[in-house]
């Protein structure tokens, strides 16, 4: 799912991000509920009418942002047991987000998969802090959870997910996932900062990944949150069965000329280096997106080059696809 973070994938048209075979997209509740507020998108008939998706979309809780905001000190405000007080860097007003909250939030917005709130705090926090970061999760998830079915949710179609911390501790990830498998939901989440999935060698640099793999019952799904480097998204489905991820990673490294393409030694093309000025080949040879069959190399390193959104439109429609190719590829446990 790349992240439409306000409602569109940067760049790109609603149009041509389901021309890339995009039909999942993530969406930020923290960043919607700042502007243009829950309240408005609701009334202009939820998010995926405002923006006239057809797909899957899914909400995440705002729960990554505020706390990693909020632990690094970069905002204003407060984590407690009970969640989170802070101000907008827009404007200053305070904003309340708690576990029912959240879920009204999301709710507004008419995602079809929500996130409960979780404290989603850096894996190399100390095992007391990761030990605190779990107890208040399983706290606030069993919260979210009741009011998701206070309020109908499921009668409407609605799916809920939940966040597994613990840090880089196996035995705190194991226990969330026991207890939030007593609470039940739709899918299991890895959260928290963790890094790569694979080291330099393609071997599992996250072991607490498989431990949380091996545990989910039949017929949830597994969502690895942040999880994207195509080989980090293949090792992860085929070697654990993790099926979904989000990630900024396609657009944001589209924007500044990196792409990718299975034809390069290393899987990247490095757009605006002074080799491709003259070359006329698409990016990716064999690639069925708008970039490929109908520009070549040159003409976006030179729209890149000297800043060009086209050029940074035309990167994102590749990157896109070769991850949507990618995640067809996968197949079955997709």
């Amino acid at each position: 799912m790349p992240d439409a973070t306000r409602g569109a994938v940067r760049a790109l048209t609603t149009a041509q991000l389901k021309a890339t075979g995009t039909d999942h997209i993530v969406v930020n509740t923290l960043h919607l509920l700042l502007s243009p507020g829950p309240e408005r998108v609701a009334e202009l008939g939820g998010i995926k009418k405002l923006m006239n998706y057809e797909g899957t979309a899914l909400s995440d809780s705002g729960g990554y942002q505020v706390f990693s905001l909020l632990h690094s000190k970069k905002w204003q405000g407060k984590i407690t047991k009970f969640g989170a007080v802070f101000k907008s860097p827009k404007d200053g007003r305070k904003h309340e987000l708690t576990p029912e909250k959240s879920i009204e939030v999301q709710m507004m917005l008419d995602t079809d998969v929500m996130v409960v709130l979780d404290d989603c705090r850096d894996s190399n926090v100390s095992k007391k802090e990761a030990e605190i970061a779990v107890e208040w999760t399983l706290d606030w998830a069993d919260k979210a959870k009741r009011h998701f079915l206070k309020l109908g949710l499921d009668k409407k179609g609605k799916l809920l997910s939940c966040v597994v911390q613990g840090a880089r501790f196996p035995e705190l990830r194991e226990f969330c996932m026991k207890e939030l498998i007593k609470i039940g939901f739709d899918g299991y989440n890895y959260g928290g900062v963790g890094g790569y999935v694979v080291d330099n060698k393609g071997e599992l640099a996250l072991p607490e990944m498989k431990v949380i793999a091996e545990m989910v019952p039949k017929g949830k799904f597994l969502y690895a949150m942040g999880v994207g480097r195509p080989q980090d998204i293949e090792f992860a489905n085929r070697e654990m069965g993790w099926n979904v991820f989000d990630t900024v990673i396609p657009t944001r490294n589209a924007r500044h000329g990196t792409l990718y393409c299975a034809t390069e030694p290393d899987g990247i093309l490095r757009i605006t280096r002074s080799r491709f000025a003259k070359d006329l080949l698409p990016i990716e040879k064999g690639c069925d997106c708008e970039a490929c069959v109908n520009y070549s190399r040159a003409y976006i390193h030179h729209l890149l080059r000297n800043g060009e959104m086209t050029g940074m439109t035309l990167a994102t429609i590749h990157n896109l696809r070769f991850y949507q190719r990618l995640m067809t590829s996968l197949g079955g446990n997709s």
